[in-house]
């Protein structure tokens, strides 16, 4: 809770040195992390001194036990948000409002420049963002968790007769599995795709029947407010010489990514070492996403681990490495692991797996 509470006045007390004397944050995942409250609908105004909580009545006592023993964020419960919001900015006196430029739409924009009169807007892009990137230990340990649950559904294709099985009953099967091992969500929809449609990087599940060659999966789960994420590319059937050629150049691009993740090292470093294996090996081409990204609160978060990144990695973060090559009309190999980024090397958090996996 403490945490919690010192994450809220760090930020206000930069409001100043952006020039604004109130700040509106209206991304959820944002308001998560700097007050816990988990509610789908609530903005957060701070000002140099703390901050208040608005939200409506049905999150009354949810907000209230949330932010109990965070004294820096108040609870306001309220029909209107922004009428709300008009008599805390004008109390505070404040005359200009930093706002969350990537997350309010349009239309609220317009809505807040015709409440607030007098009052001017400056969109302050990555304020609470930037202090994500790098993970504290218990956000580490809510992770670690995620990780754990989602891996007794990588665990459990092994143990399906995916023959008989569709994709979408494949999906099915491993969301049951992960929610039966505490998973709250998950990260994301399911990738569940079988044969040719491997080739499709983000391929949704369908009614088709599993056939032999590759099956990839890639899913991940939420618990405690954080995700995880990790593909994992089987073999159904006895895998053919190409299968195991084109696995093989993914999974050393893979290892080639881990072993340059350290910190101090360009994020756009570690998206040449994977690439430069896949290109070299002559599938540049069949490559066409970025290396990885950071992975907590949201499962897709800064730092991007692409050729066109300029992040560097700093100890605490959380990132994916997830190379792969999807040749049209054959299929594709992705493995994707994530890793917790160390002063030197790093810390794989996803287990085993790794290696050719054969379904018979």
């Amino acid at each position: 809770m403490g945490a919690l509470n010192d994450r809220v006045l760090t930020v206000c007390r930069e409001l100043a040195g952006h020039g604004i004397g109130g700040m509106l944050i209206t991304d959820l995942a944002n308001i998560r992390y700097l007050t816990g409250f988990t509610g789908s609908s609530a903005r957060l105004f701070l000002t140099g001194k703390g901050g208040y909580l608005l939200t409506d009545s049905r999150y009354k006592l949810q907000g209230a036990a949330e932010l109990k023993g965070r004294p820096a964020v108040r609870l306001r419960v309220c029909k209107s948000a922004y009428g709300e919001l008009g008599k805390l900015v004008e109390r505070a006196g404040v005359k200009k409002l930093g706002f969350e430029g990537s997350s309010l739409s349009y239309d609220a924009y317009l809505a807040l420049k015709k409440a607030f009169k007098g009052v001017g807007f400056k969109s302050i892009p990555g304020l609470v963002e930037a202090r994500r990137v790098v993970k504290d230990k218990a956000e580490v340990r809510a992770i670690r968790r995620a990780i754990a649950v989602a891996q007794k559904g990588f665990e459990s294709v092994e143990d399906c007769d995916v023959l008989k099985m569709t994709e979408v009953g494949l999906a099915n099967h491993i969301e049951s599995v992960v929610k039966g091992a505490g998973a709250e969500s998950m990260s994301f929809s399911t990738i569940v795709a079988s044969a040719k449609r491997t080739a499709l990087p983000h391929a949704m599940p369908t009614g088709r029947a599993i056939k032999k060659g590759f099956l990839t999966v890639d899913m991940g789960v939420s618990l405690g407010g954080y995700k995880s994420d990790e593909t994992r590319t089987f073999v159904v059937g006895e895998p053919t010489r190409r299968q195991r050629e084109v696995y093989g150049v993914v999974k050393e691009a893979h290892d080639r990514a881990i072993d340059a993740v350290s910190a101090g090292v360009g994020a756009s470093e570690i998206d040449r070492a994977a690439r430069s294996v896949i290109k070299k090996a002559g599938y540049g081409r069949n490559f066409g996403h970025g290396t990885g990204h950071g992975v907590g609160i949201n499962v897709h978060e800064r730092p991007g681990v692409g050729p066109k990144s300029k992040d560097v990695l700093e100890e605490g973060m959380v990132i994916t490495i997830e190379p792969g090559i999807y040749i049209p009309g054959w299929g594709g190999v992705r493995i994707e692991d994530m890793v917790l980024v160390k002063g030197r090397g790093c810390e794989v958090l996803t287990e085993g797996l790794q290696e050719l996996r054969i379904l018979r």
